[in-house]
């Protein structure tokens, strides 16, 4: 393990030495997640789709100026002068039936991003929880691959020295070998996981922890609340962001239709323009300078267009069917996903009790089969295999935990409902 650790400093990689709660960790994952930072700045850029809504509907003005040398030969002689103009230009729209449609598909578009942004924001949580759960858990297989590795070598040494006295059989060594050995590579395993499982968690705060708070044996076993799984479901159908940001998609297409028949409907604007014009010829009058104010109310009114506006709405239309599709799969999806994390909560409560008493057994049983072992009833081998049993036990019984805790936040997470409280509930169960 500090191998890994002098290693991430020779990088330049900032680490952490004092321990961190799953809070802390979360609040940095807000400053430094690119997932999150990305969705939050696709949602700001949305949001100024209002304002170019309203911006169709305020007069526009524009200026545009010329400047012109001109030399010609004719029948009244030579004539070389300079002209200059510019045309001053205000133009209202009265009536563009695409700029209420746009209007209205940029609400449509903003409040999709919103919910893409609150289903970020509630994936954030479970991420930094299913990365911290994981360095946890996979801190726990490193102290347990120490103890079992310990524990084979301590016995190794001890049939070493009965083997040498003629009290053990080869068989018992070889056995016992075996059973280091194993252990040996199981705890190689066990520091690469955690490396692993670090670098994971560094993905998302952009840092290193060197210690993080650990899960308290206090942590409380609750059923969902409400209980009963329909409600879990009718909650995550009505709320669940990344299915309102589909369903928010669906209405896009609809209005996608209504913008693209737009292009058959006539547009009326008042056109007010100021134009001005200077000469310098001498030739026929002298220098003359010219003022001209009009005020046009223009009609255009769109009468083909080689059948490409058709085109566009029948485009449309199969991309509404392809977001109704869209939709049905999210929603099914969330469906899926509440069951499977109400299942996961009330099967863990289940789960992580059974494994507690399987760990008393497993200690029980060891104890009672290295007795076995002294008075001849048991083998080399047994001891290894029970053993091997304990340590895989206290393992299960330490993800199971780990597990429910993050069914809870899933189901939450499906529901829609999850938000920092949730966090800093679980943050209370950490020790400190």
């Amino acid at each position: 393990m500090k191998r890994w650790l002098v290693l991430y400093c020779l990088l330049g990689l900032s680490t952490v030495s004092q321990a961190a709660d799953l809070f802390t960790v979360y609040q940095t994952a807000l400053q430094y997640d690119p997932t999150l930072l990305a969705e939050a700045a696709s949602q700001k850029a949305t949001a100024e789709l209002a304002h170019q809504a309203t911006a169709r509907f305020l007069p526009n003005a524009a200026l545009s100026a010329d400047t012109a040398k001109i030399d010609s030969q004719g029948t009244l002689g030579e004539r070389d002068y300079n002209s200059r103009s510019y045309r001053f230009t205000v133009t209202q729209p009265l009536f563009e039936r695409q700029n209420w449609v746009q209007s209205d598909l940029a609400e449509i578009n903003i409040r999709q991003a919103q919910a893409n942004y609150d289903a970020a924001k509630q994936d954030l949580i479970v991420r930094v929880a299913e990365r911290y759960f994981n360095v946890l858990a996979s801190q726990d297989g490193v102290v347990f691959a120490q103890a079992e590795k310990t524990a084979n070598a301590k016995q190794l040494e001890q049939i070493q020295q009965r083997f040498d006295l003629g009290l053990a059989t080869i068989t018992d060594l070889t056995s016992s070998q075996a059973g280091y050995d194993l252990a040996v590579a199981e705890a190689i395993r066990a520091d690469n996981t955690l490396a692993n499982s670090q670098a994971s968690l560094h993905e998302i705060v952009a840092q290193y922890y060197d210690k993080l708070a650990a899960l308290g044996q206090a942590m409380p076993l609750l059923s969902p609340e409400p209980l009963a799984l329909d409600d879990w479901v009718q909650m995550a159908l009505q709320q669940n962001p990344t299915l309102q940001a589909a369903i928010q998609a669906t209405l896009a297409a609809k209005a996608d239709i209504a913008l693209q028949n737009s292009g058959h409907y006539p547009s009326l604007a008042l056109v007010g323009e100021h134009n001005y014009n200077a000469q310098n010829d001498s030739t026929i009058g002298g220098p003359s300078k010219t003022h001209q104010d009009s005020i046009t109310l223009r009609l255009n009114v769109p009468l083909y267009e080689g059948g490409g506006v058709n085109s566009r709405v029948r485009q449309a239309s199969h991309q509404l069917s392809q977001a109704l599709q869209q939709e049905e799969a999210q929603r099914r999806a969330v469906m899926r996903e509440s069951r499977e994390s109400y299942n996961g909560v009330i099967a863990g409560v289940s789960r992580v009790k059974a494994l507690q008493q399987a760990v008393r057994s497993a200690e029980k049983a060891l104890e009672a089969t290295e007795v076995g072992y002294q008075v001849g009833t048991r083998t080399t081998t047994d001891v290894l295999n029970v053993r091997r049993d304990l340590f895989r036990a206290k393992q299960d019984f330490s993800r199971a935990r780990y597990d429910y805790i993050l069914s809870q936040l899933r189901l939450k997470q499906a529901a829609g409902t999850l938000n920092v409280d949730d966090i800093k509930q679980v943050n209370q169960w950490l020790m400190q």
